[in-house]
């Protein structure tokens, strides 16, 4: 029974639904075989939409057992590195920085900006290659048809003026 536009999706989940929940649930527990069987649903219809599949039974099926086989799998790899019964998760760290020091990150931005800013344009611009690009002197002095070592002073004095700009600003 081929899958297209004109079938209902609604009549196909009413007559494999339990089937496939039994199929996932081997595996898992119910709530995880409930979420690995919609997730084979909502692949069989996006799939639908793109081509033609001749048996949506056999189709749901070979999903649910991969995903099954995903889960299964991604368990393993969390119980060899954590055993998420041991955990407190209300004691984990968040990694988000908190509003002042994202206030704080931001103002240290600006004067970074500033300082580059204030340079003159051929020093900002081989601090630019080097550091953002990460272009060498000699890729720089090539780019720029200037020597390699002059690129180097202007580097130098480049961070020199900014680490100097930061240090004022703190």
């Amino acid at each position: 029974m081929p899958v297209s536009a004109n079938l209902s999706f609604d009549l196909l989940f009413q007559s494999h639904q339990r089937e496939l929940l039994k199929f996932a649930g081997q595996h898992s527990n119910d709530e995880i075989a409930e979420d690995l069987v919609q997730e084979a649903y909502i692949r069989l219809i996006r799939q639908a939409q793109t081509e033609k599949i001749d048996n949506p039974r056999a189709y749901l099926f070979k999903v649910t057992h991969n995903l099954s086989i995903d889960y299964l799998r991604q368990g393993q790899v969390r119980s060899h590195y954590v055993d998420c019964n041991d955990i407190d998760l209300e004691h984990i760290a968040d990694s988000r920085p908190e509003p002042e020091a994202d206030v704080e990150s931001q103002v240290r931005l600006q004067h970074c900006l500033d300082a580059l800013n204030s340079l003159p344009e051929i020093y900002r611009h081989v601090f630019l290659l080097h550091r953002f690009d990460g272009m060498t002197y000699i890729e720089i002095g090539e780019t720029l048809q200037i020597p390699a070592r002059t690129v180097e002073r202007y580097a130098v004095k480049a961070f020199a003026h900014c680490f100097a700009k930061l240090q004022d600003s703190d």
